[in-house]
């Protein structure tokens, strides 16, 4: 049952794939008959903090619709309640299409479930389009004394729990899967962005964390090791670490940079804003950091966008009462 269940939530097979990219292709390859401009500044509300990962690449996407399109943005760094804060406050803007949120496919998919205090649902939104999916790894210090899975366990077993800083409630889920596999106890710490999370490790306030993006200069310059990849596949800056999955943890994580919009947006005002992610998500530049940060460049447009969202909370629902942290 369980691995029918990360099947629905990982998706790892190109049959979803596939059926992901061509509801994105039918939502952006047909010109929009549209007139919608935007006449004043949009309001862009980013559920992490300052110079995480998605606060980068969606600083980035806006800059270029600004250079493309010429409209304006004012962005908000709303980090609080892992994201929450900010969902809500999207939920709850005018839906006139000046008001958009930058959050991931968790804060819609799984936050809603598990806490009462969260007052909405993955219905309450629209979904506009995907920047690209984020590319996770389990990361330490370089000295840690742990190189991958089966050492970390071991490692947990012998000196008791390891600190782990999350950025979100997906991250210590998935912490939590593949710790119910091999044995690994872990306390964690949650922090309102990946970069913080990277710093606390870099400065030995935290054993672990699963970042998206942020670890990977501070691998380069040998501050920082991956203990294991937390998406399928490898990693060209990882040369020889293996997944999760292939480690025997047997879960890996399908997130995205994930753009939403109070629910119903008039239908012009929603083609021109997924009109213009699209051509800034193809910018080279966009695609330039998306490969400088090993993460993968994609949209998968609002019919696709949406589409994930339910697909990934219906399975998260499933699998929530096996959970320990989620109670």
């Amino acid at each position: 049952m369980k691995a029918d269940i990360r099947s629905a939530v990982l998706w790892e097979g190109t049959m979803k794939t596939g059926a992901l990219l061509a509801l994105a292709v039918a939502a952006v390859a047909t010109p929009a008959a549209h007139a919608w401009e935007a006449k004043k500044p949009i309001r862009v509300v980013i559920g992490y903090g300052a110079g995480g990962s998605t606060d980068a690449i969606g600083r980035l996407t806006f800059k270029k619709i600004e250079d493309q399109k010429g409209w304006r943005f004012i962005i908000e760094n709303k980090a609080g309640a892992q994201g929450a804060l900010a969902a809500m406050e999207i939920k709850n803007a005018p839906a006139d299409g000046y008001t958009i949120g930058l959050l991931s496919t968790g804060n819609f998919a799984l936050d809603p479930y598990l806490s009462k205090a969260i007052q909405y649902k993955p219905e309450d939104l629209d979904y506009i389009g995907t920047i690209g999916k984020i590319e996770y790894a389990l990361v330490a210090a370089k000295n840690a004394p742990y190189n991958n899975l089966q050492e970390l366990a071991a490692h947990t077993k012998k000196n008791g729990p390891v600190s782990f800083s999350s950025t979100g409630k997906i991250l210590d889920l998935a912490m939590e899967r593949i710790s119910e596999k091999l044995g690994i106890t872990f306390v964690s710490a949650p922090t309102s962005g990946s970069a913080q999370s990277v710093q606390l490790v870099l400065g030995g306030h935290a054993n672990v964390t699963i970042s998206g993006g942020v670890h990977v200069p501070y691998m380069q310059s040998g501050q920082l090791k991956a203990i294991a990849l937390m998406s399928t596949g490898k990693a060209d800056y990882a040369p020889g670490v293996k997944n999760a999955v292939d480690q025997g943890g047997g879960f890996v994580i399908d997130n995205y940079f994930l753009l939403v919009a109070p629910k119903n947006l008039p239908a012009d005002a929603r083609a021109a804003l997924a009109e213009a992610i699209d051509a800034a998500v193809k910018s080279p530049e966009v695609g330039d950091y998306a490969a400088k940060t090993f993460n993968t460049r994609l949209n998968l447009g609002p019919d696709g966008s949406t589409e994930d969202v339910m697909a990934q909370s219906r399975a998260w629902r499933e699998w929530l009462p096996n959970s320990k942290l989620a109670k």
